[in-house]
């Protein structure tokens, strides 16, 4: 079982946003990094890569550690 820590919660926050940066950047066409193709938008990309936003913030809510509520 994977320790809970913010220190891993928080690595996974940062690499979500670089995910969602580079995302953004194939949706744009700025870059084409990884592709058959060197010009234009490539959307599958930017999709995928924002998927791995969207997984790694999951990830950080399951990483962080959880205060129990005190009844």
């Amino acid at each position: 079982m994977m320790a809970k820590s913010w220190t891993t919660a928080g690595g996974l926050i940062v690499l979500a946003l670089i995910f969602a940066l580079i995302a953004i950047l194939y949706w744009v066409g700025a870059i084409q990094f990884l592709t058959s193709t060197g010009h234009g938008q490539h959307h599958t990309h930017g999709f995928l890569f924002a998927g791995l936003a969207i997984l790694s913030l999951i990830a950080a809510n399951f990483a962080r550690p959880k205060n129990s509520p005190d009844f």
